[in-house]
């Protein structure tokens, strides 16, 4: 009987929640530490970013609200989340600025996948996760609901189905 590499693969990603590698701990290892750097209330800990066209994203700009989407375009759950946002009325939404940061990509990769993808939101290329330390340790996808004041009003861990119904204000 053959291997398949599509098998391989697909038992692979089930074994991997939240696209994070986390391999079984032993007893003196510690555990993948999937908790947030950031709480409710602070300010958001980015201002301007450069997008993959090289334009400026402001994050600073008061009165509006900001989706910030951490995600990869490897992961599953990440492929999963950004369809279902670009089907939901969030993208159209003109109070509202969103953005993805995509960690340990390039710009030119990101712009294939987002062409491939129909992807629409701005994109922004964290290819040393700078920007991802500033959030978390591990896992994807993450999206951080921002207030008009440019505070968090929640971080989340959007694994599995229906992960926009995490997106509240």
């Amino acid at each position: 009987m053959k291997f398949s590499p599509f098998i391989a693969f697909a038992v692979l990603t089930a074994l991997i929640p939240g696209c994070a590698f986390q391999p079984t701990p032993a007893s003196d290892a510690p555990a993948v530490d999937m908790s947030f750097l950031v709480q409710p209330g602070q300010l958001l800990p980015l201002t301007i970013l450069n997008d993959i066209t090289g334009k400026q994203v402001a994050l600073n700009t008061p009165g509006r609200k900001k989706l910030v989407i951490l995600f990869a375009t490897w992961c599953p759950d990440s492929q999963r989340a950004m369809k279902a946002l670009h089907q939901s009325p969030l993208v159209q939404d003109t109070s509202l600025d969103i953005v993805a940061i995509a960690r340990e990509q390039q710009g030119s990769e990101l712009a294939s996948w987002a062409e491939e993808n129909d992807i629409i939101v701005r994109l922004v290329a964290d290819t040393d996760r700078s920007i991802y330390k500033k959030f978390a340790y591990a896992g994807i996808p993450r999206f951080i609901m921002v207030d008009g004041q440019n505070r968090i009003v929640e971080a989340v861990l959007a694994e599995g189905e229906k992960q926009l119904e995490h997106i509240r204000w």
